[in-house]
């Protein structure tokens, strides 16, 4: 079963159980597949991963906008929303592995300051869908010393 078909029968138990903030979440997540669809390329080229990953970091820039401007009801009814998106992409590293993973790749390379840019690349086409690309950069920069 691909990513699809699970959020759409997700989406039918959530209905039959009258689960409003679910069944919300998930159509948005499939207004987004369909609207992935039908953006003209083939179907074998279409990571639905990457989709629900998009509506994922649109739905965190709302939580850091709400935090910003101190509305603690909004922020927690994303959080609510950002879980349930959670479910459906791949387990993330913790910070402890990311930070390992830049110390090898940046002792393995002997990358300076100027080649952050390589760095990252490399890490990113190794770990990509396991990292959160921030993190990676931030420990980046920390390491070597930007």
């Amino acid at each position: 079963m691909n990513l699809k078909e699970r959020v759409a029968e997700d989406l039918k138990n959530a209905m039959k159980a009258q689960d409003k903030l679910r069944i919300s979440v998930l159509r948005m997540i499939l207004a987004d597949i369909k609207i992935a669809d039908t953006s003209g390329k083939p179907r074998d080229q279409i990571d639905y991963v990457e989709v629900v990953r998009g509506y994922h970091k649109k739905l965190k820039k709302s939580r850091e906008e709400y935090e910003r401007l101190h509305l603690p009801e909004k922020v927690k009814d994303l959080d609510g929303e950002i879980a349930i998106v959670e479910e459906y992409l791949p387990k993330q590293l913790s910070d402890d592995e990311i930070k390992k993973i830049v110390h090898a790749v940046v002792e393995t390379n002997r990358f300076t300051v100027k080649e952050m840019g390589t760095a990252m690349k490399l890490i990113m086409s190794k770990h990509g869908s396991a990292v959160d690309g921030k993190k990676v950069q931030m420990y980046l920069k920390e390491k070597l010393g930007s």
